[in-house]
């Protein structure tokens, strides 16, 4: 299958400027520095603004993540199964970005979140937008004691973007420095990404949900969780480009 191309939704950096005109603090020589988190989020701040027409605040420490990527994941989804409307986020972080995206895709849209601090700045970000959308705390849960059960029934698709750490690839490790690599990352519900992914994948059929998916950082880490899907779904392994790099985006479909 042919990659997705993330780049059809994004911006170059001066038409972001123009739509954003405080990105252009951040401009030298018709560039941003891409190691500098806080040009990275000013820059993706503006991407959200031109493609949504939505805004968003974001604690110190923070990033708001890859904008162009995420609208690229859930335009597809949209697309693809026009016939589904009501979906959840989990873990929807400090700036509920996917949320939001899914909300301008015209998706009903309720969301999980682990962190107190990411929980209440997602929460102000949807309200700031003007969007209702029920965040729901996590104790470590996906769904299962933490939506709602009346809620839980109505959800058709399941979203995520897990990040992942060194324990989920042994021996291979990165010294270079992104801006998309923060300390303040979180991960809910398991020790790795991984272990993340597999839990969440299991529950979503457990729950018989139509449409669970997961974008993921490695085609290694598609071809291991795409196992965990029952009999009853049928899957596929969509890459999505990012950049240089390929994402992989995990669907399982339930069979009717």
């Amino acid at each position: 299958r042919d990659a997705l191309d993330s780049s059809k939704h994004c911006l170059t950096i001066e038409k972001a400027a123009e739509r954003w005109p405080s990105l252009n603090s951040f401009i030298r020589a018709g560039k941003i520095d891409l190691g500098d988190p806080k040009a990275l989020t000013e820059y993706n701040r503006a991407l959200l603004f031109a493609l949504t027409g939505y805004s968003v605040e974001i604690p110190e420490g923070r990033l708001i993540p890859a904008v162009c990527l995420r609208y690229t994941y859930l335009k597809y989804l949209k697309d693809r199964f026009p016939q589904y409307n009501f979906l959840v986020d989990i873990g929807t972080g400090s700036s509920a970005i996917l949320a939001l995206i899914a909300k301008f895709l015209g998706y009903e849209v309720i969301a999980t979140e682990l962190d107190p601090i990411s929980l209440s700045w997602a929460t102000q970000n949807l309200k700031r937008n003007g969007l209702s959308v029920s965040v729901y705390k996590s104790d470590g849960g996906f769904l299962k004691g933490v939506v709602p059960p009346k809620t839980l029934g109505k959800i058709e698709v399941a979203i995520t973007y897990p990040p992942f750490y060194p324990k989920d690839r042994p021996g291979k490790t990165s010294k270079k420095k992104r801006g998309f690599k923060g300390t303040d990352s979180e991960l809910f519900g398991g020790k790795t990404g991984l272990e993340f992914t597999i839990s969440y994948l299991i529950e979503c059929c457990e729950l018989g949900l139509p449409l669970p998916t997961v974008l993921l950082h490695k085609k290694e880490f598609a071809k291991r969780v795409i196992t965990v899907f029952p009999e009853n779904y049928s899957t596929e392994i969509v890459p999505v480009k990012a950049g240089t790099r390929n994402r992989y985006l995990i669907i399982g479909h339930l069979k009717r």
